[in-house]
């Protein structure tokens, strides 16, 4: 017998009954309305639709988008009050007997199915991460794939793929290793450390500043500098937090270093520790620091005196594209390697669930009705964000009066709070309130952007942003705010309107002060220790994209006349491609572009300005005419020219941009596999990183010296030719470093040893007469005379020459 359920409990306007969405009648009205969205393109449009056949009608109510979500969820636990039931039903009995509605749902259903079957092919993801890409409800991908619904797995099975795994932090050695190696390859670094929120960004940096200062000679100090107290704040505790936690990876004496040796300075206080009488820190360290670019960084960036500077941020890049002062990004990696470590969960992305949000009574309304009712189920910690003040605590309010009409909700009005600069609800200071709700487990917090930056509280699940934003960057630093590891936690949520780049730069790494990530290309990062190994992986990476061979010859020979460390990226730009989907990785052909010092300033002006003017331009001739002339381009239509590659390259930029902002590809280009709120398939990044495996005792002896990447790169290419290094110290500081061949090494020991009896044999005023005289008859052969003039340097300080042979038990111990 067919009859609706009633769930057993009210709604509270009115105390309506609920609908359940098992009933009969709820399944037929969600079997409409899937038609309806179809025809639409969306839920809000849907709701749109359904509102203005309610005008016509006489009907003064109106009916949210959050409620077609309920409809629409596949939630047999949800339902919908009789009131909001009646309307949809009614306005759909209407819409569905429309022929042009059948029209549209049927051509819609054909591409959306398409789409979804593609990404469950090549998008490597499940049927709820497809409706998620595709922006579609669970019902309409059910609809649209029946037989593609899995079957929920055995209970024990669940658990296990619901429990969070351990994380695994050793990516914070690397990012260590990385950064002592990048502050002391050269006098005064710039250098940036780039972890997303919930990496351990504070505690790696605090180990870092470990280590500097227990090599720094003469007690040098490390300043950590931001620009907010609660920063400051956050940094003290991570601080008590390392040195008491267990198996810390910190040097000796470590409490001793940071008690005496390091200062945690506000940035307006910090031009008295850097007052030309005062001693130059050993570290500066800037937090968040892509706020560097303003001005009143000056003091720090731009002091005669000279000292490595370690900015650290999540974010680098700054919405009005000025750079933040970073010379070298030492380490970074991504959303999602960190969520493939466990260090982090991906969240889920959701629409936001009131259209045209302008913060009017019933706006409000609707939003406290979505939040109170998540947060009985799946939404356990919420952080809501308003934009200004008086919304933080008018959206307080609403969540109060709406929460108090919940007899059965999980949360209690203590539960509730809001908090933003000039007070919090509950009327004590900022930081003991944060501190109290951090022991919540469940709780919904209002709040203003202040908790953006140096809020740590890793039980939080969900994120609400309630204004809009086009900067991505505010973005993420939102998102991050949910993402942090607690070993309960399972799932994350954003809920905010859909801004495709957050998916992108959860799996991307920030590209800074490189090419315009506007198209979304695919980013590849690649290592290489030696020359002949960067000539093998663009080699391989050329082959594997079907690059023409006059390309791949051309690349290569201007490979091979780099010099170690230079500038070495490839991008690579699709071609039309017209096979089947199944062969595009395998068959699909690329052009390719090498950016090189020569090149390079060149190549991401005219990059970087056809993205700033949208990219939407199919024949860019006219464009490089215009730009491509300003840095030598002529136009020369032969097929090997620079002007006809960046024909091709650009054509590929503007197919790009109809893939990622629409309005999708034109069928005369072909067809390439879909990938919905990613990167591109048109353009792929890739850059080559100088790592050379070089023994850690001879990076270290190498850090002083200007040509360190030059002697290390030799070293590691022609290693079996030398059996030595020296170091010679320059006029103003630093040392210049030279690899020695057995023989030079041998020879140049006999000499300094005899050299250094003879001048013991005379006065001191005799010496110099004697060093001279030696050099006169010195027969180390090939030796620079840049070294033989600064050779007696050698003869009072052991530590400037280093003989391999002392690497060889390591070597055969790491073997073994």
């Amino acid at each position: 017998m067919d009859y609706c359920t009633i769930v057993p409990f009210l709604d509270t306007i009115g105390g309506m009954p609920r609908i359940s969405l098992n009933s009969s009648r709820a399944k037929l009205l969600i079997e409409k309305t899937i038609q309806l969205f179809l025809a639409a393109g969306s839920t809000a449009a849907l709701a749109k639709m359904l509102n203005s056949e309610l005008r016509e009608k006489g009907e003064e109510m109106s009916l949210h988008p959050n409620r077609l979500h309920s409809l629409l969820s596949e939630d047999p636990s949800r339902g919908l009050n009789e009131r909001t039931f009646d309307l949809i039903e009614q306005a759909a009995d209407s819409l569905s007997k429309d022929p042009r509605t059948k029209v549209k749902a049927l051509e819609a259903a054909t591409r959306l199915r398409s789409d979804a079957l593609d990404l469950l092919k090549f998008g490597g993801v499940n049927l709820e991460e497809v409706a998620g890409r595709l922006a579609i409800p669970q019902a309409v991908l059910n609809e649209l794939l029946p037989n593609a619904v899995p079957v929920s797995p055995p209970q024990e099975e669940t658990k296990a793929v619901n429990k969070p795994k351990s994380p695994d932090w050793s990516f914070q050695d690397i990012a260590v290793a990385r950064c002592l190696d990048a502050i002391g390859a050269r006098p005064a670094p710039r250098v940036g450390l780039i972890l997303p929120t919930g990496a351990g960004k504070t505690r790696t940096a605090l180990r870092i500043a470990l280590f500097v200062l227990k090599s720094s000679p003469n007690g040098g100090r490390v300043l950590w500098i931001t620009h907010r107290r609660n920063l400051r704040a956050q940094a003290h505790r991570e601080l008590q937090k390392l040195l008491t936690s267990p198996g810390a990876q910190v040097p000796d004496g470590a409490v001793a270093l940071l008690a005496e040796r390091l200062d945690f300075v506000m940035l307006s206080e910090v031009s008295s520790h850097l007052e030309p009488a005062a001693t130059a820190p050993a570290l500066v360290i800037i937090d968040e620091a892509h706020h560097a670019a303003a001005a009143s960084y000056a003091s720090v960036l731009e002091s005669e005196k000279s000292f490595p500077v370690l900015l650290l941020t999540a974010t680098p890049n700054r919405t009005d594209g000025l750079p933040i002062g970073i010379d070298e990004i030492a380490y970074t990696i991504t959303y999602r390697e960190l969520a493939e470590r466990g260090a982090i969960l991906r969240p889920k992305f959701l629409d936001f669930p009131v259209t045209d949000f302008d913060w009017s009574r019933d706006a409000v309304q609707d939003l406290a009705d979505y939040v109170v009712e998540r947060s009985a189920q799946e939404f356990t910690k919420v952080l809501v964000l308003a934009p200004r003040v008086d919304r933080v605590e008018e959206f307080y309010e609403a969540l109060r009066v709406r929460l108090a009409n919940e007899s059965d909700h999980p949360l209690d009005l203590d539960d509730l709070g809001y908090i933003h600069g000039a007070r919090n609800s509950l009327g004590i200071d900022n930081e003991d309130f944060l501190a109290r709700f951090a022991t919540k487990p469940r709780a919904i917090v209002i709040s203003a952007q202040l908790l953006l930056e140096g809020f740590d509280d890793p039980s939080v699940n969900t994120v609400i942003i309630t204004y809009p934003t086009s900067s991505v960057i505010r973005l993420m630093q939102a998102a991050g705010r949910c993402v942090r590891y607690s070993p309960s936690k399972t799932s994350a949520y954003v809920v905010q309107a859909r801004n495709d780049q957050i998916a992108y730069h959860f799996d991307h790494r920030w590209l800074y002060q490189e090419i315009d990530d506007f198209l979304r290309p695919e980013l590849i990062d690649i290592d290489y220790g030696a020359n002949r190994e960067l000539n093998a992986e663009i080699l391989a990476m050329l082959t594997k994209h079907n690059v023409n061979s006059a390309t791949c010859q051309a690349i290569l020979n201007n490979v091979h006349n780099l010099r170690v460390g230079d500038t070495c990226r490839l991008l690579l730009f699709g071609l039309p491609y017209y096979g089947a989907l199944e062969n595009f990785s395998k068959d699909a052909t690329w052009g390719a572009f090498l950016e090189e010092p020569s090149n390079s300033e060149t190549f991401r002006s005219i990059f970087n300005t056809f993205c700033s003017i949208g990219a939407d331009v199919s024949d860019p001739s006219d464009f490089l005419l215009r730009d491509g002339v300003k840095h030598g381009l002529v136009k020369n239509l032969q097929a090997d020219s620079d002007w006809m590659r960046y024909v091709a390259l650009l054509t590929a930029c503007y197919l790009a941009k109809r893939e990622i902002h629409g309005p999708g590809f034109t069928e005369g280009w072909g067809r390439r596999p879909l990938q919905p709120h990613g990167h591109t398939t048109w353009l792929k990044y890739i850059t080559f990183t100088y790592r050379p495996t070089v023994p850690p005792e001879l990076v270290d002896f190498f850090a002083d010296c200007h040509n360190a990447a030059q002697v290390q790169a030799e070293y590691v290419e022609h290693r079996a030719l030398y059996r030595g290094a020296v170091k010679i110290p320059l006029i103003l500081g630093g040392s210049e470093a030279f690899l020695l061949s057995e023989q030079q090494f041998h020879s140049l020991a006999e000499f300094l040893s005899q050299l250094r009896e003879e001048i013991l044999r005379v006065p001191p005023a005799d010496q110099y007469a004697v060093f001279a005289a030696a050099l006169v008859r010195l027969t180390v052969p090939t030796l620079p005379n840049r070294l033989l003039c600064r050779v007696e340097s050698l003869l009072g300080d052991a530590s400037r020459c280093f003989d391999f042979k002392s690497l060889l038990a390591t070597s055969i111990g790491d073997v073994a």
